[in-house]
């Protein structure tokens, strides 16, 4: 009687030793195998019965791709796109008289009416595309400070480049090589090369091509003089 009762006890706890392994191992491990039992035969390319090559049943047959009928923009369209984004000088209500298309041949100190564009000040000038930037930074700086700014001096003539040259000595370029005589370089009043106008215009001029050359913070101080950097310059 004992005996039969020992046996029956190390059956049950057999039977449930044996349970607990199947539900643990012996399953999953047959659930993970038996999915890809026949996986070769869903790759795509892969027929039943058929070696397939050793990239096919690697890779599987190439990704397919749909066609696009997307139009792609024309070459003009595209050059549309960059002379947009970029901030080239347009005929500007800020100097309406201002034509932004001008003779490119030109010789400094010689510059005719019809290349150059007249300033908010009496007298002032500079080549189209100069003026233009300069009053659109001047919208800014007026936005900013309430005041346009202050020019002092900006197109010489060739005669007017001599006479500097008389008064000022080194400090005034050779005649004929001014960028004054080009049109392209403007003299702001003392009262805004310092303090923060300066400061306003060294950090925002160049996002209209003017800046401060290199020469007027060493071996020529002027802080006044800022110079239009055209297309090609850049």
């Amino acid at each position: 009687m004992r005996t039969s009762k020992r046996r029956q006890r190390v059956l049950t706890r057999g039977g449930v030793l044996f349970g607990f392994l199947a539900a643990m191992v012996v399953y999953p491990v047959m659930g993970t195998i038996a999915p890809y039992a026949n996986a070769a035969e869903q790759i795509p390319g892969v027929v039943k019965g058929e070696s397939p090559t050793t990239a096919t049943a690697i890779l599987g047959a190439a990704p397919q791709f749909e066609s696009s009928d997307l139009p792609l923009p024309s070459v003009d369209e595209q050059a549309g796109a960059i002379l947009t984004s970029a901030d080239v000088p347009v005929a500007s209500n800020l100097l309406p008289d201002c034509d932004p298309d001008y003779d490119p041949d030109m010789s400094n100190g010689r510059l005719s009416s019809d290349q150059l564009c007249d300033l908010w000040v009496a007298g002032e000038s500079m080549r189209p595309d100069a003026a233009l930037a300069l009053a659109a930074l001047n919208e800014r700086f007026r936005a900013q400070f309430g005041t346009d700014i202050c020019i002092a001096d900006t197109y010489r003539d060739i005669y007017s480049q001599y006479a500097t040259k008389a008064s000022r000595g080194y400090l005034a370029a050779t005649p004929g090589t001014s960028m004054h005589g080009l049109g392209l370089a403007v003299d702001l009043c003392r009262s805004h090369a310092s303090g923060v106008y300066f400061s306003w215009l060294s950090i925002n001029a160049g996002n209209y091509g003017f800046m401060n050359p290199d020469w007027a913070k060493t071996s020529k101080y002027e802080p006044w003089h800022w110079e239009y950097q055209t297309q090609d310059q850049y």
